[in-house]
């Protein structure tokens, strides 16, 4: 039975529960109370007010400012996190003002806070850190070393600026769009439809090529370690040079720099641009930022035409679960990986503490421990790439997120397996020195003495061992599945605490990990404008175990076969969950909802939607999926299971519709399996056409088969529906319309769809079971037709 009730201004719902995102806000104004604390007393160490020169046994800190800065490790972004949630939640649960005035009220704090971040970071913000060229104009700060906390303080600044101001003009934005009402006239049911905007790459991949060229540039000439970001240790980092005579190193090290070690196969070259600026090519540096030079490079040669595209997207021979562009991207970044990695462990002149002779100035397990230590922090950065929902590569390499989570399972867990060799490679030369187990767990850590006033190494430690249960225990398969909130959560909270001390701990680190965090914030700052964007829900209805949504959207402009995430706080303020765009009709998006079981999030918006209809917030964060280049290929070929159809049905639709308004599309077929009853009705659109179809009736159909043709019984009808959920179904008035009782043999139909034509010029999507997708890609691939399928499953 259909439900569908009018709206409720404010739904039972809140009334109940607005307590939670009072709570969230709440929390996260106590955890940023105790990271301010925890700042506060680390501030307090002797490592920001020593003066003149430091004594032998000097340390900096103790346990108790240790503690204060791993306070304002932990809670600082946890409670950014927590309040924003809070005062998100409230913005679309208040229907009136105060939401809005909280959410202004915190985005200004984030943005005056970020702006004072512009006063710690002085002695690096003065020439915006990568502008400080000239030792003229700056000098040191008198009776200070930038080591004694200068440094760390211009470090914090300059994160808190270009973190929080951001974030706080984004929600700013938010605000002043509602005020002006201005988004109000976005949600113009003319643009709530879903569009094929072929995607620009040329374009796209300039852009990126400047900004990857920015970035080689700026780590050629800044210091690699934070330590030196002041202007004038910038400046005088600039004017250094690479050689190789050891001896200017040792007697003018202020003017000269040793990166490589004499038996080293490649060597940091000189660019001369002044006697200010001396750009230095390092090796590592040109490996790693080369590899996404030539990635760029290649992928948009490559896919500037239809031939070099469909190639990318043809599956390996026997290896059907990977595409030749994927075994492409995969060797590229293994050679980077090698490539890097041999450097630092066979050419690298650590600290420069080689003297002459054979020995590299260091005990080999230290190299081993360093160099793995390297490598892991290059895995970070890529890891990052694709993680991001709206990142610009998706769109120059033709990817998607859900596409490429199987590259960031893969380097994570290189990324782990590298930390976990960097850290026994450690615990071996501890145990080389007698100083196990003291060397792990002392704070500070005075055994053995390298590391004596290294705050970074017992921080490092403690962030590390959570996250290698937070992304390695609770990532694995069973268990994320089996607590998937809990798994995400800490793998966030994992995320914000290990970036920033592993940009304090690895030296050159924040060289790597730069490419990536900005990808990932602008991601983020997309993300934050688009869920946070007025969402008007237009029509709720249950039918079954299933809830046909429809909404209209300020910023979503999608694509067929895209999908959304979805919140809904009266069920859970932090579960977002993934759903195909089934249609654009009548001026608003509209999702197809299956319950998964009375306890589920679905299950309980099933239930919400009999009690409240449309009387409820909703969020929306998409699109996401790759949009598809469907002008590529003579025909499509839709597989479908049960629910999975929504994003089949969106792609059915615009292909028609696009043949009826331009005189060209690909000829679609759509295969539907489908034994719900509800699910047939809700979906009805696809054959009505506004004509009067008929409903489901389990008495009607007695034959096997009801076909429809458009022209010819030879003919294969572009709309097939199997039914095999124990109720029968009338034929409907559309004609090119073919029921059937029994399942879908997906070898057979897609054999008959493609007949005569060549297969290469086919594709195959499906979206369903896990049985049917596997036939399905097996029919096409062996026909040698192309082939996508849609995965949710994280």
């Amino acid at each position: 039975m259909s439900v569908h009730t009018p709206f409720l201004p404010q739904s039972q719902y809140w009334k109940e529960h607005q307590l939670v995102p009072l709570g969230l806000a709440a929390g996260g104004v106590v955890s940023l109370g105790i990271a301010s604390v925890g700042f506060a007393w680390w501030y307090g160490a002797d490592y920001f007010h020593h003066q003149g020169a430091y004594d032998r046994n000097w340390v900096g800190y103790d346990v108790f400012t240790f503690v204060g800065l791993l306070l304002f490790t932990v809670c600082s972004s946890s409670g950014v996190t927590l309040l924003y949630v809070g005062v998100s939640a409230l913005l679309h649960a208040w229907h009136n003002s105060l939401g809005l005035v909280a959410f202004g009220a915190v985005g200004s704090a984030f943005t005056a806070v970020g702006c004072l971040g512009m006063i710690w970071g002085k002695e690096t913000m003065q020439c915006l850190g990568v502008f400080c060229v000239g030792t003229k104009n700056y000098v040191e700060v008198p009776g200070l070393r930038p080591e004694a906390g200068i440094g760390f303080l211009s470090v914090v600044g300059i994160t808190v600026f270009f973190s929080l101001a951001p974030m706080g003009l984004t929600m700013l934005l938010q605000v002043a769009l509602r005020v002006t009402g201005v988004d109000r006239r976005w949600l113009a049911p003319g643009l709530q439809q879903l569009g094929m905007n072929r995607v620009r790459v040329v374009p796209l991949a300039a852009s990126a090529l400047v900004l990857v060229l920015c970035w080689v540039l700026i780590t050629f000439y800044v210091p690699n370690s934070w330590e030196y970001f002041s202007a004038s240790r910038i400046a005088k980092n600039a004017q250094l040079r690479a050689t190789t005579n050891y001896t200017l190193c040792q007697t003018a090290w202020d003017q000269f720099t040793c990166p490589e070690l004499p038996w080293s196969w490649v060597f940091t070259r000189n660019w001369v641009w002044s006697n200010m600026l001396v750009l230095k090519m390092y090796p590592s540096n040109m490996f790693f930022f080369a590899y996404f030079l030539i990635l760029l490079l290649m992928v948009t040669a490559i896919r500037v035409s239809r031939s070099g595209r469909m190639f990318l997207k043809r599956r390996l021979p026997l290896l059907w679960d990977f595409t030749w562009g994927e075994a492409g991207f995969a060797l590229l970044t293994v050679t980077m990986l090698l490539l890097f990695f041999l450097y630092w462990i066979q050419c690298h002149n650590f600290k420069m503490l080689f003297a002459g002779g054979n020995d590299a100035g260091m005990e080999a397990v230290q190299r081993w421990a360093r160099s793995f230590g390297q490598l892991a922090v290059a895995l970070l950065s890529l890891l990052i790439f694709p993680s991001t929902r709206f990142s610009l590569l998706h769109s120059i390499f033709g990817t998607s997120w859900e596409s490429s989570l199987w590259v960031h399972k893969v380097l994570g867990y290189g990324m782990l397996l590298a930390t976990v060799a960097h850290m026994l490679a450690w615990y071996v030369f501890y145990g080389q020195m007698g100083k196990l187990p003291r060397a792990i767990f002392s704070i500070p850590p005075m055994d053995p003495p390298l590391h004596v006033d290294n705050f970074t190494v017992p921080l490092v430690s403690l962030t590390t061992w959570f996250m290698l249960v937070a992304m390695g225990v609770f990532a694995l398969e069973p268990v994320r599945r089996r607590f998937f909130e809990l798994f995400y959560y800490l793998h966030v909270l994992s995320f914000y605490m290990i970036v920033p001390t592993v940009l304090w701990h690895a030296a050159a680190a924040w060289e790597y990990l730069l490419p990536g965090l900005t990808v990932w914030f602008v991601d983020r700052l997309l993300r934050l404008h688009r869920s946070a964007s007025r969402v008007e829900v237009v029509s709720a209805v249950a039918n079954g175990s299933f809830v046909e949504l429809s909404f209209r959207h300020v910023t979503l402009r999608a694509a067929p076969g895209q999908y959304a995430f979805v919140n809904i706080p009266e069920l859970s303020l932090l579960q977002w969950h993934p759903f195909s765009l089934s249609s654009a009709r009548e001026g608003c998006y509209t999702l197809h909802i299956k319950s998964a079981g009375e306890d589920s999030w679905t299950g309980r918006l099933v239930k919400l939607v009999g009690e409240c209809g449309r009387g409820f917030s909703l969020s929306v964060d998409g699109p996401c999926g790759r949009v598809q280049e469907f002008d590529d290929y003579r025909a499509v070929v839709l597989v479908a299971g049960g629910i999975g159809v929504t994003p089949c049905a969106a792609i059915y639709t615009h292909l028609r519709r696009q043949s009826a308004e331009a005189g060209w599309a690909p000829a679609v077929t759509l295969l539907w399996s489908v034994r719900d009853a509800a699910l047939v009705s809700m979906m009805s659109h696809l054959w009505s056409d506004g004509e009067e179809s008929y409903l489901v009736n389990a008495d009607l159909l007695e034959s096997d088969v009801v076909s429809h043709s458009a022209s010819s019984a030879s003919e294969v009808p572009p709309l097939r529906l199997f039914v095999t959920g124990g109720f029968e179904c009338s034929s409907v008035s559309q004609r090119d319309v073919a029921v059937s009782t029994g399942r879908l043999d997906a070898a057979a139909e897609i054999s008959r769809v493609i007949g005569d034509a060549d297969p290469r010029s086919v594709l195959v999507f499906a979206c369903g079971p896990a049985g049917l997708v596997r036939s399905a890609r097996d029919a096409a691939l062996s026909l040698g037709a192309s082939f996508h399928d849609e995965k949710f499953s994280l």
